[in-house]
Parts: C-alpha cells; sequence; structure tokens
C-alpha cells in the first residue's frame, strides 16, 4: 500500500478510473487520460516518444510531465532536450492530511452538480477550466454558500486510500470569507465516512499556505513540463 508521501507525489498515478482520470501503467511511468491531456506521472523512466505515440493513440493533444523526488536523476533536462517547456505554474506542492481540518463555521456546504462546477471553474480560472461533462461515482462535487449564493467549488476524486483534492476554486469577491476552509472541511469528512481517513493534494502556490493552516504535511515539490501536439509530436 503506498504511503502518503508516495500518493502526494504521483497523485494522479493512484486516482480511481474515470473519464476525467484513466490511469493506464506504462514502462517506467502511469499515463493518465483525461478528455484532452495526457499527464505522465510516477516518473521512474523518461520516454517522450512513447508518450507521445499514447497521446497520438487517444488524439489528445497536450501532454504534462509531472516530476517528482522520486524521478531520475537528468529528467528534467531529458525532457528540456525534447522540446518541453516548465508548466505554469512550473511547480506544485504534494501534501498530506491525516487529522480533522478546522471548521468554517457559517459556511454551509452541499452536494454540486457539473453545471454548477462549471459555472464557477470558467468564472474563476477561464480557457484553463477543465470541468467535467458528467457525473461520475468516483469524483464528487462540493459547493460552499455565503450569504446565500454559491462561493466555491471543490472536487473530491476516491483513491483506494483516501481522497484526493482537486478543483477548488472559489469567486475572488467573495474569498476570505471561509468558502475555501468549508470545502476542505467537507471533503475530509466524505473521507471519513467512506472509511479512508486521509486527504492528499498537490497545490497549486496560492492554495498551499492556506492549507499549511489547516493541518496539511508538505512532502514534495513536482516540476511539470508540457507540449502540445504538433509538427513531430
Amino acid at each position: 500500500m503506498p504511503s502518503p508521501e508516495e500518493l502526494a507525489e504521483d497523485t494522479l498515478a493512484y486516482l480511481a478510473r474515470s473519464p476525467m482520470f484513466d490511469p493506464v501503467p506504462a514502462d517506467g511511468c502511469v499515463h493518465v487520460f483525461g478528455r484532452e491531456i495526457l499527464w505522465v506521472t510516477r516518473v521512474r523512466r523518461v520516454d517522450v516518444e512513447a508518450a507521445r505515440a499514447a497521446a497520438r493513440a487517444r488524439d489528445v493533444p497536450r501532454i504534462e510531465w509531472w516530476l517528482g523526488p522520486s524521478s531520475p536523476a537528468g529528467a528534467d533536462e531529458e525532457l528540456g532536450a525534447a522540446g518541453l517547456v516548465p508548466d505554469e505554474p512550473p511547480t506544485l506542492t504534494g501534501m498530506s492530511c491525516r487529522e480533522a481540518p478546522p471548521a468554517a463555521p457559517g459556511v454551509g456546504v452541499r452536494p454540486a452538480d457539473t453545471a454548477e462546477v462549471a459555472r464557477v471553474e470558467h468564472a474563476v480560472w477561464g480557457a484553463e477550466a477543465r470541468p467535467p461533462h458528467e457525473e461520475h461515482a468516483a469524483i464528487h462535487h462540493f459547493a460552499a454558500e455565503v450569504d446565500g449564493r454559491i462561493a466555491g467549488v471543490g472536487r473530491a476524486v476516491d483513491m483506494e486510500e483516501g481522497v484526493a483534492l482537486m478543483g477548488g476554486a472559489v469567486l475572488p469577491e467573495l474569498r476570505g470569507r471561509g468558502a475555501y476552509r468549508a470545502l476542505v472541511r467537507a471533503r475530509w469528512q466524505y473521507a471519513v465516512a467512506r472509511g479512508t481517513p486521509l486527504l492528499v493534494v498537490q497545490a497549486g502556490p496560492m492554495s498551499a499556505p492556506i492549507l499549511d493552516g489547516l493541518g496539511f504535511v508538505r512532502h514534495a515539490t513536482v516540476r511539470m513540463y508540457v507540449e502540445q501536439r504538433g509538427a513531430g509530436v
């Protein structure tokens, strides 16, 4: 069974299979297919051409490589030599939480549908949003409400050993009201209810400091590289 440190470093490789995240073991890594993206994670051997071939076979236009501390020495240089560039943001922080994060009094949280998630994600991230098109048993969405309106949404994705936090988005005009904290707490309660009291997240630069204050532990820096399929890819 993977440790919290391993789950935090290579979260995508351990997600339950769904239309949003389809992990497929490959030689020296795990290919995780989304609708329009291939994530290469749990990298123990770099094979750029194999990833490109896998992307062509699934007709996905974007490939991202996520390198953690267990990736081989020289992996960054190999990807750079093959034409990949650092993503934006260039790094994420792998974190986990085994204790109940603090509650957010006065903020209500309820299940959210995919249309609500799409509206909030597009409002926050614009063209970078990747909301789900359909419901799935392994993916669970929550909405935090402030003053009677949706302030933010968050996604919980099932793992065998815990729950992965993804897609946390709070509307700019309603930040600082406890919505993000309430969404984390609701997903912890979901993890406990399913018998896997562990939260795992690969946090961006805005989220990581907040999660520090909610009891999360930092385990790994994940370096991200990207290429778009085009000539020769």
